[in-house]
């Protein structure tokens, strides 16, 4: 298994053709937006690549067959010291799929994950229906330097491993947020961007929910994309289906499932 350094990274593109939005968090460190490793079975002609987000999130793509490869690849997943005490193993096909189930991967859960693409006619038709006043006592921001700082140190601090800095999370990223008494309560931010994509992450306080306020952020986040040019992407656990449920109201169809190993320590 050899790694690509940075300048070398554009020679997995074509091994992504077919996964797209499927993996933000890879073409995030793809084009540098993010931090990443890239591991192939061969540097000057690679059939088979394993990519790692600075997120925990990571992926494994083109073709399987390529055992020594895969024995490495098995072998940096059960060393603990690799990973920030999470990750989550990507497998887009069958094959992967079938080659990683001859593998014990220590404390690594085997779960679905279900994929969705952007539908723009749906959104700007459901949006239409859609009428959000937030309570008196709440206030509705936008990224700024301020609340960014206070999210990714108070409220989210997964936001400091996927954003170098609190700059550069204003700068490249995108955050709506809803707060009351000026802690955060509502939020839709992106914690990866890359290959025209920004991945959508919502999170509501428990006692804030069922008042429309993910729906609320999740509009302004799709408004913002649309005006930069960008594609929103959804992804979520196959269970979730408060996630599945606002996906398909904000504009979303469901386009794939597939397997994914999750390890949290």
């Amino acid at each position: 298994m050899f790694e690509l350094s940075r300048n070398e990274f554009t020679k997995v593109l074509p091994m992504f053709s077919k996964i797209q939005n499927k993996a933000v968090f890879a073409f995030s460190v793809i084009e540098h937006v993010q931090n990443g490793r890239i591991f192939v079975n061969s540097r000057l002609d690679p059939s088979a690549a394993f990519l790692t987000s600075c997120g925990g999130f990571y992926c494994l793509v083109g073709n399987a067959s390529d055992c020594t490869f895969n024995d490495a690849v098995a072998k940096f997943l059960n060393h603990k010291d690799n990973h920030i005490g999470f990750y989550a193993l990507a497998l887009f096909t069958d094959e992967w799929e079938r080659t990683f189930q001859k593998y014990q991967l220590e404390h690594a859960n085997k779960i679905k994950r279900i994929y969705f693409r952007f539908n723009e006619q749906k959104f700007i038709e459901n949006s239409k229906d859609i009428h959000i006043n937030i309570d008196e006592g709440l206030q509705y921001e936008a990224l700024n330097e301020d609340i960014s700082n206070r999210y990714r140190e108070d409220f989210y601090t997964y936001y400091k491993l996927v954003w170098d800095s609190n700059e550069y999370f204003n700068e490249c990223g995108i955050g709506h947020f809803i707060t009351k008494e000026n802690k955060i309560i509502s939020v839709c931010s992106s914690p990866y961007v890359g290959g025209g994509f920004a991945e959508i992450d919502i999170i509501t306080i428990e006692e804030h929910k069922c008042r429309g306020l993910a729906t609320k952020v999740g509009i302004e986040f799709i408004n913002e994309c649309r005006s930069k040019r960008l594609l929103p992407n959804w992804s979520c656990h196959s269970d979730n289906q408060a996630s599945i449920s606002l996906a398909n109201k904000l504009g979303f169809d469901l386009i794939a499932e597939h397997p994914m190993y999750w390890y949290n320590m």
